[in-house]
């Protein structure tokens, strides 16, 4: 079925206590670029463009989807027409999470390793390829073999060079692969999210019932930790904004503000605004402070949510603001926005939809209908304003949009910061 593509613009001023229906002026369609289909379906893996944007990476995954004793591979992909460069066969072994780009364009993700007869997990581990696709050096970060059943634990890439990668422990791993030091705790599950990197290289990480804790990048030790009373997994990542404060969204539906010294600022929880629910969506960070993130709770009442600098709250997006044309079903938001240099904010829904909203006042600008599959993945838009995104089903979905590439002045526009995802923010 043809992909429909529909522009919605409006005249009325959002008020965030009011939920009166937005009518749309005219309606106008946004070009697809181009849809490629991967040899096997995606979980949470999110693209990653080279450093020249030229080359799309990702990664897929099938057994969490019921799908098992399928062969798995890495893939780059051309931007300008989606076809393949080239593969890495990875035999029935998973890429859940992101890849990460260096600035020598070399990628790193991680590999969750299965036996080749019965597909049981038998381990994981950080791979470091060539551009080109060749392996440079694998890593065993789970050596305790404890459970990953999520994908959100992404690579980070210090400005040293080093990586960091969760699995077992927190690791840091030297670019030659040697390892530089670990971060351990009384954890009973492998790690499922990623850390954030200052500017000055300090890790800041959180986890499964641990402080949030900042970690000297030399040899982890501990320069501080805040404990958020979270009662559940942290999948969210943290982002770094506004004088290197810190932002999480956690499980129970907080997010929470602290500072680069470690001093709790502030919380929203979504239960003030009526909402309940989880975050799996990381936040992003506008270039006036706003955190901009996303709430899974199984019901048609999730929202898209617009918190201010100082923890107020901004604006709500929810489904009573599409058009009437618009199912409202399925409207958990897994995916991580990303803000464009237009001024839009741009994220994926899970059946299917990609929304563009104005950071101002939330109003939807434009909403595009990829397929029916569900969207897990956190987009990317490249500086032609071409925005890549991917389904569960193993679609790349290339959509030509207004904006030059991210925002350069926002603090963190996107998932893991850049369109390499490498989660080093260049802001003090």
């Amino acid at each position: 079925m043809r992909d429909t593509f529909l522009i919605i613009l409006f005249t009325t001023i959002f008020v965030t206590d009011c939920k009166k229906k937005k009518e749309p002026e005219s309606e106008a369609a946004l070009p697809k670029i181009w849809v490629t289909q991967l040899p096997a379906e995606t979980y949470y893996c999110s693209p990653a463009l080279s450093t020249d944007e030229q080359t799309l990476y990702i990664g897929t995954s099938t057994s969490l989807l019921g799908i098992h004793n399928k062969s798995q591979f890495f893939i780059a992909l051309d931007v300008q027409n989606g076809g393949e460069k080239w593969r890495i066969q990875l035999g029935l072994n998973e890429v859940r999470s992101a890849p990460a780009v260096s600035p020598d364009n070399s990628v790193y993700f991680i590999l969750e390793v299965r036996d080749p007869v019965n597909g049981m997990v038998t381990g994981d581990e950080l791979w470091h390829i060539s551009s080109q696709g060749d392996l440079l050096w694998k890593y065993d970060i789970n050596p305790d073999r404890l459970t990953i059943d999520v994908g959100l634990s992404v690579p980070a890439i210090g400005p040293d060079g080093t990586v960091y990668a969760g699995g077992d422990r927190l690791y840091a791993i030297n670019s030659d692969g040697t390892l530089k030091w670990t971060f351990s705790g009384e954890w009973p599950e492998a790690i499922r999210n990623a850390p954030a990197i200052g500017k000055d290289g300090t890790v800041y990480f959180v986890y499964h019932n641990v402080p949030l804790t900042a970690l000297s990048p030399e040899d982890g030790s501990v320069k501080w930790s805040l404990p958020l009373g979270v009662n559940d997994h942290c999948f969210s990542s943290p982002a770094i904004g506004v004088d290197g404060n810190l932002y999480v969204a956690t499980q129970p539906g907080i997010l929470y503000a602290v500072s680069h010294e470690g001093l709790l600022l502030w919380t929203f929880d979504i239960a003030t605004a009526g909402f309940s629910g989880t975050f799996r969506s990381s936040p992003s960070v506008g270039s006036d402070g706003s955190i901009y993130f996303g709430l899974n709770n199984g019901s048609p009442s999730s929202a898209f949510f617009a918190i201010n600098s100082d923890g107020t709250l901004k604006w709500i997006f929810t489904p009573e603001d599409l058009p009437d044309n618009v199912p409202r079903d399925h409207f958990d938001i897994y995916s991580s926005p990303a803000i464009g240099s237009d001024g839009l904010i741009y994220f994926g829904q899970e059946f299917g939809r990609v929304y563009a909203l104005k950071a101002s006042d939330g109003s939807l600008v434009a909403m595009t209908t990829t397929t029916n599959a569900i969207i897990w993945s956190s987009p990317a838009i490249d500086k032609e304003g071409v925005l890549y995104i991917n389904d569960l089903n193993g679609n790349v979905h290339a959509i030509r949009t207004g904006s030059k590439g991210l925002d350069p002045s926002a603090y963190w526009p996107k998932f893991r910061y850049d369109n390499q995802n490498g989660g080093w923010t260049r802001y003090p």
